[in-house]
């Protein structure tokens, strides 16, 4: 039993050591992505709706 479970760490850590670096690649381009596609909303220039004016009657 002492056996495999050292051998089931062994394998999580080299999963760990080999695909982490990625991981944490893919995490930061994502989070990259997510700030520029906030800041291109906050910046994008829209106006707020205007409310109709009420229409005048001709006397």
């Amino acid at each position: 039993m002492q056996h495999d479970a050292a051998a089931w760490l062994i394998d999580i850590t080299l999963a760990l050591r080999v695909f982490g670096p990625d991981v944490i690649r893919g995490c930061r381009r994502l989070l990259t992505a997510g700030v520029r596609i906030g800041i291109t909303q906050l910046t994008s220039g829209r106006t707020p709706a205007r409310t109709p004016e009420p229409q005048r009657e001709a006397s």
